[in-house]
């Protein structure tokens, strides 16, 4: 017996399943937004605070600065480990760090399904393993295609100019 659509909207049993797999879902992608935003604290920690309480990310001059749901602000301990970044400086799309044998990239995105759940916007973080070789600390998965930002010089350096990966 195969179900049609309004059945499947219409039956509270089954609304009542999809919820539950919905609330599920989204505890998960918290737990791995958490998860990820610790391995940032410890790659790249920020002067004050955590990245869990960041609400937004702002370039400023050369520096990246973290914002709070407090309308306070702080940099990284480490200033030099941002390097570059995809977007405005005002509302970056990518922020890219390197602690001195590999890049890290914060994908920001708030109108995504996964940007509009984190607090910052964080679409993705991906670690670079080697070469055109990242892993997504969000999906847990390899990611080998290259993105246009990787392959060209559409990163601009925190002092201007183009940023190219080595």
């Amino acid at each position: 017996m195969t179900m049609t659509a309004l059945q499947i909207e219409t039956d509270p049993m089954i609304q009542q399943q999809l919820q539950q797999l919905t609330a599920l879902n989204d505890a998960h992608l918290r737990q791995v937004l958490d998860y990820s935003k610790a391995m940032l604290d410890k790659l790249f920690p920020l002067e004050h605070g955590s990245h869990q309480q960041v609400k937004s990310y702002v370039v400023y001059y050369q520096h990246l600065l973290a914002f709070f749901a407090d309308g306070q602000s702080t940099g990284l301990k480490n200033p030099a480990q941002f390097v570059a970044l995809c977007g405005s400086k005002e509302q970056p799309q990518t922020l890219l760090f390197n602690d001195g044998t590999r890049h890290l990239e914060i994908s920001l995105c708030r109108h995504s399904d996964r940007g509009n759940q984190a607090s910052a916007g964080i679409e993705d973080i991906q670690l670079q393993l080697s070469g055109d070789e990242w892993f997504s600390l969000v999906r847990g998965t390899v990611v080998t295609t290259q993105k246009q930002c990787r392959s060209g010089a559409c990163y601009t350096h925190k002092a201007g100019g183009d940023y190219r990966l080595n």
